[in-house]
């Protein structure tokens, strides 16, 4: 039903574009909505933020020029910084960290990363599996 209300909510916009242009000024039958602020979740905008890059090799290659092994979130950091993510991944770098930490794991699983404990004790460091 959501999905059907978006559908209509857009097809509303776009008769009242075209209802301007005829008729300039013509007003409205009813007030418009304000818009609603940007729903998606951090993950979502993770994902979007993502798609379309060959993130795996990526990792590898910063893993490959790392001089000691490396925190997921320094990864992420890093590959943000070199993929010119702008200011628009301030608000999500846990979740773009969590995202290598999982990528990263599975990366252990299939042998081409390894992985030890940090100093802190609670994190992991990564480095190419040689």
């Amino acid at each position: 039903m959501k999905a059907e209300a978006l559908v209509l909510e857009a097809q509303k916009a776009a008769f009242a574009t075209v209802i301007k242009v005829f008729d300039p000024s013509a007003t409205p039958g009813h007030s418009q909505q304000p818009r609603r602020k940007d729903r998606s979740t951090p993950g979502r905008r993770v994902t979007d933020l993502l798609r379309g890059r060959d993130v795996r090799r990526g990792v590898l290659e910063l893993l490959r020029d790392a001089e000691e092994p490396i925190l997921a979130g320094d990864l992420s950091k890093q590959f943000a910084e070199r993929e010119g993510f702008g200011a628009e991944i301030d608000e999500i770098r846990p979740n773009l960290a969590g995202r290598f930490s999982g990528l990263l794991e599975r990366m252990e699983q299939a042998g081409l990363v390894r992985s030890s404990g940090a100093p802190d004790g609670r994190r992991r460091l990564w480095e190419i599996a040689r």
